[in-house]
């Protein structure tokens, strides 16, 4: 599975521009000019002291002057403890960007369960990234994410409705055609896409027991969204 680099992310591309900007401190919007003219060191004098008395918007944004290298030395160490203390006070984005850290494994040990953790509460917010992010940890088999977020599958705004194209298609165990048939479905029913990997997704099976969800693995070209995805894949 492909991820993501933390340094190939442009600083001006993530910088948060949440409606809290029209609210902040006067030292924020001088830093964040400050930024856009690439005044790096001025705009960390004006966000240093806002992120050391809590302001999380500041935090964050320090967090990606650190990853990014503008104006000192790289250091994703210090970019985590900053979009850590952020994440803390529920600022979504920098929950992403911990997700991508605990992802890669840049400023910290690479754990895709932690990962999927700190997604997961930004999602929640509606952080359209980390809903994006989370479908795909959904198709990588050793975390097997449904399990450890078993909430998943039944969030409205998790994965998305596909109907079956063929006249009667296989579905398998796994990813690939060298994973055993264990259902098949008809032209016409509609499953719950909740995850991928490459060109297979994970679907969950019509007609659940027990409110058990039953997962399987179908060919992307086999069906068709049925109205909007809810995650881009």
């Amino acid at each position: 599975m492909h991820y993501w680099r933390l340094r190939t992310i442009l600083l001006a591309g993530i910088l948060s521009m949440s409606s809290a900007y029209a609210e902040a401190p006067k030292a924020f919007e001088l830093g964040m000019n400050a930024m856009l003219e690439g005044n790096f060191a001025e705009a960390y004098c004006q966000w240093k002291p806002l992120a050391r008395k809590g302001y999380a918007e500041a935090q964050y944004n320090l967090g990606w002057l650190y990853a990014n290298g503008n104006g000192m030395k790289v250091d994703m160490q210090k970019a985590f403890y900053w979009w850590e203390a952020a994440a803390d006070q529920g600022h979504a984005d920098a929950q992403f960007a911990l997700g991508l850290s605990y992802t890669t494994g840049e400023g910290v040990k690479r754990d895709l369960a932690t990962a999927a953790r700190w997604f997961y509460k930004a999602a929640r917010q509606g952080h359209l990234d980390d809903r994006e992010s989370l479908m795909r940890l959904a198709g990588d088999l050793d975390l097997d994410l449904l399990t450890s977020l078993p909430q998943l599958a039944s969030a409205p705004w998790f994965g998305w409705s596909a109907a079956v194209k063929g006249d009667r298609i296989n579905v398998r165990e796994g990813p690939g055609t060298k994973h055993r048939i264990v259902a098949k479905l008809e032209k016409g029913q509609t499953v719950r896409v909740l995850g991928r990997r490459g060109d297979w997704l994970r679907i969950q099976l019509p007609g659940k027991k027990n409110g058990n969800v039953e997962l399987a693995w179908v060919y992307h070209s086999l069906v068709k969204p049925v109205g909007p995805k809810s995650a881009s894949l």
